[in-house]
């Protein structure tokens, strides 16, 4: 994957200890994302028994959060383009800690859907912030690696909140732990301020425009990446939000269904940082679309097989690994696929574009399941945008090579 060009982030030779550092600042605050985002699917029952809340208005606050997430990565994060990743990416996480810590005071489901859109569009915002910046901080032959690795905090962090949540929620209850996690996220704005780059001027072109997303060049990549950013999400949040109760169609108890779920995040986390890794010997035109099947597969086979409690559980941590980790490949080619002065505004609006697939793939799961359909032909119905995001993540890299080569071709 070919990179503009070389005074970016003046990262060619190789690893600095700034430029680790701020790859590692990076992961640190997705994984804050990631406690943000996931805390919630915890607190819910306490938030309905406490405020009498129906599963629609629980349903509209987890929609809160994504529609903040497309604000955030359409409306904001853009502007890291023209005035630099520094002063928004502080601004992202002042959003997200004060979203978070004046959640814990909310009076009511109402003022509570509005702190959700606050923190969602501090998180999609910090999302395209952060990877243009890790691309831009790392060595040039290791920017996909840098990016991936930043994606893994995300599931990380799903691991451990849930066994924080589960341990701390009924002694101290919703809100200490909702404070807590605007407390983790605040925590990270002091190193933000000593290690993020200054405001530098913006690269020639046209920084922020999301027109220039459109231009000869860039359009074919543009299209593919939102489709494949659209189409993945609608399989991946539909398995993150369905995955116990499927388990338990498929034959698992209540509390297996429940593992399933802790092995499917262990699972992302793992195979997010084996792509990363394979992703400095493999392209990733190739490498993604390879784990998206891989993941298809391991779909069917959960659904239609009855193997067992442990080969069902192997299934649900084997998904995590190629789907979460498929899908987390997108975002290196994301960063790889613009300059530097679009970079933010090319990968913010892909998450933008995402964020409806995201809504779209829970609810067509759910009401497939209320039309009775087979859990074979659930998962086989899902196997269908799969193979999308899996073509469109080839189109991406592919695309971005064929222009470089035609590029450079004609300048010699």
């Amino acid at each position: 994957m070919a990179y503009s060009s070389a005074a970016e982030g003046g990262a060619a030779a190789g690893w600095s200890a700034r430029g680790l550092a701020i790859v590692g600042l990076c992961f640190a605050i997705n994984m804050a994302d990631g406690i943000d985002v996931t805390m919630l699917s915890y607190i819910a029952p306490r938030l309905q028994a406490e405020w009498g809340m129906g599963s629609a208005e629980m349903g509209r606050l987890f929609g809160a959060g994504l529609a903040g997430m497309a604000i955030g990565g359409m409306g904001i994060a853009p502007l890291a383009d023209r005035f630099g990743r520094r002063i928004v990416i502080i601004l992202a996480l002042l959003l997200m800690s004060l979203g978070m810590l004046l959640s814990g005071f909310a009076p009511g489901p109402a003022v509570l859907l509005g702190l959700r859109v606050v923190v969602g569009a501090g998180i999609g915002t910090v999302l395209a912030a952060m990877a243009a910046l890790a691309a831009e901080a790392a060595p040039a032959a290791q920017r996909n690696l840098a990016v991936g690795l930043v994606q893994a905090g995300y599931p990380f962090a799903a691991i451990f909140t849930g066994l924080i949540a589960a341990a701390a929620l009924p002694a101290h209850g919703w809100r200490v732990l909702v404070i807590g996690a605007g407390l983790v996220s605040l925590v990270f704005l002091p190193a933000a301020l000593v290690l993020l780059p200054q405001v530098r001027r913006p690269a020639p072109g046209t920084p922020g425009r999301v027109s220039a997303l459109f231009a000869a060049r860039y359009r074919a990549s543009t299209a593919a990446l939102w489709l494949a950013v659209f189409s993945g999400l609608m399989v991946l949040y539909f398995i993150v939000s369905w995955i116990p109760r499927l388990a338990i169609a498929a034959g698992l108890s209540e509390t297996n269904g429940i593992y399933a779920g802790a092995l499917y995040n262990c699972g992302a986390f793992a195979g997010t940082a084996l792509m990363s890794l394979a992703a400095l010997r493999l392209p990733l035109g190739r490498l993604v679309p390879a784990m998206l099947i891989g993941a298809g597969a391991a779909m069917l086979a959960f659904g239609s097989t009855h193997p067992g409690i442990a080969a069902t559980l192997l299934l649900a941590f084997l998904i995590g690994v190629l789907l979460q980790g498929g899908y987390n490949g997108i975002w290196p080619l994301a960063a790889a696929a613009y300059p530097e002065e679009i970079r933010a505004t090319g990968v913010g609006w892909a998450i933008g574009v995402g964020r409806a697939g995201a809504i779209i793939g829970p609810w067509a799961g759910g009401l497939l399941m209320a039309a009775q359909v087979s859990l074979p032909g659930l998962f086989a119905a899902y196997c269908l945008p799969l193979v999308l995001c899996a073509g469109a993540a080839w189109v991406v890299e592919n695309r971005e090579l064929t222009c470089h080569t035609l590029l450079t071709g004609s300048s010699s």
